[in-house]
């Protein structure tokens, strides 16, 4: 079975004809990935074989079993379903707790959608001939920053590849030069070049990468005045997923590619739209691994009802972080609400000791380590928190809550 020889134009932010014809096409490409799945991998001869030859609805998908990430950890070779010379990109990812990385394979045709989702997303803030800041990593071809920039490429801007931001005056610096219309990177780098350099004033950034507090999107369209766009975005769904239209009311889903459904965290049963669960990930046109019902361990809705755009599909939720890390109290997603509301913390580490909770804290002035600790213990009556100044964290960018 010769998989995806379809090329059809992606539809990202416009209106289907209707929404018979949406649901049609996205079952065709469901059986075609289902079967060639099948066919080619010994993992899904296996995993499907109780299940229906084909699926006479979308919600049949439901019927099926879920990917899990230690799965894709053990078996994920088992999961290839093209020859080694067709492989144009690995990609391992560590995760903790595990002793085998999790490694993702993509094809050239894989990678070209991924292209394709970029410079339609990317359509929405940027034109031809404009210049687009883009502060990730990966400048390699293949890389997420690459890709992107290939992207933009395809559309007629222009990409600066900067890669992840190490030196923040340096890199203002470099954007007071060249004058980006776009700014993209990772919610607390950008935070912070914005607060240490607020006369860059792009017309517009687009966030992805890590979570998105609100307080960042504030603090970006207060310092900066600028629009201020969320991307979804891992590694399994080939770096793109979900990117919001100018209207910001939901991430528009890749739906000629991807297929998101949210599940019960506990049941595993899928909710309705509008409720918040595990966003679970099927791809539709995947050469290399296929990925079917793969439980992300992300914690997201769909929205009912069109977009202002005209779009009449579903839209995916901000998306509220790690489920594992989402529940705790407090967790660093409802840190990072308060911190990045406050311009006098630049970035922040945090950490749960036998004290209490640990702060360590990128600080404008050291003098503000107090008004920090009394915002913390206000916020969260029951954590008793020390809030230590330094001049460097062991990860820029990441936070860590232990």
């Amino acid at each position: 079975i010769r998989l995806l020889a379809v090329r059809a134009p992606m539809k990202t932010f416009l209106p289907s004809d209707s929404a018979g014809e949406l649901c049609d096409r996205r079952l065709e490409l469901l059986n075609l990935q289902l079967a060639y799945a099948r066919a080619h991998s010994s993992f899904y001869r296996s995993s499907l074989k109780d299940g229906p030859e084909a699926l006479s609805d979308l919600a049949e998908l439901a019927r099926l079993p879920f990917l899990t990430a230690a799965e894709l950890e053990s078996r994920g070779r088992e999961l290839v379903c093209v020859p080694l010379s067709r492989i144009r990109r690995i990609v391992s990812l560590q995760t903790s707790g595990s002793v085998l990385p999790k490694r993702l394979f993509f094809s050239e045709g894989d990678l070209e959608r991924t292209v394709s989702f970029f410079a339609e997303g990317m359509g929405q803030m940027t034109r031809s001939g404009q210049k687009v800041a883009v502060c990730m990593p990966g400048n390699t071809p293949d890389g997420i920053a690459g890709l992107l920039s290939a992207g933009l490429r395809r559309m007629g801007a222009q990409p600066l590849a900067i890669g992840g931001i190490a030196d923040f005056e340096e890199t203002a610096e470099l954007l007071r030069r060249e004058k980006p219309r776009v700014v993209v990177g990772f919610p607390a780098q950008v935070r912070r070049l914005a607060l240490c350099a607020p006369d860059l004033r792009p017309e517009h950034v687009l966030l992805s990468g890590d979570y998105l507090p609100r307080s960042v999107c504030a603090t970006l369209s207060r310092v900066w005045g600028c629009g201020v766009f969320n991307h979804y975005g891992l590694t399994e769904s080939g770096y793109g997923c979900a990117v919001e239209c100018p209207c910001h009311t939901g991430q528009h889903i890749r739906h000629e590619d991807l297929i998101l459904e949210i599940a019960d965290i506990q049941t595993g049963a899928v909710l309705p739209l509008g409720s918040w669960g595990e966003i679970i990930l099927t791809t539709l046109r995947r050469e290399a691994m296929p990925l079917i019902r793969y439980r992300t361990g992300d914690l997201g809705r769909l929205l009912p009802g069109p977009c202002g755009c005209g779009d009449p599909r579903p839209r995916l939720d901000r998306v509220r972080g790690r489920i594992a890390y989402a529940f705790r109290s407090p967790s660093v997603y409802d840190l990072e609400e308060l911190l990045y509301g406050m311009d006098a913390v630049l970035e922040f580490e945090a950490r749960n000791t036998e004290g209490g909770l640990e702060i360590r804290a990128l600080l404008i002035e050291r003098g503000a380590a107090e008004a920090v600790r009394k915002a913390v213990e206000a916020g969260f009556p029951e954590a008793h928190a020390a809030v230590l100044p330094c001049s460097r964290l062991a990860s820029a960018g990441k936070k860590t809550l232990l």
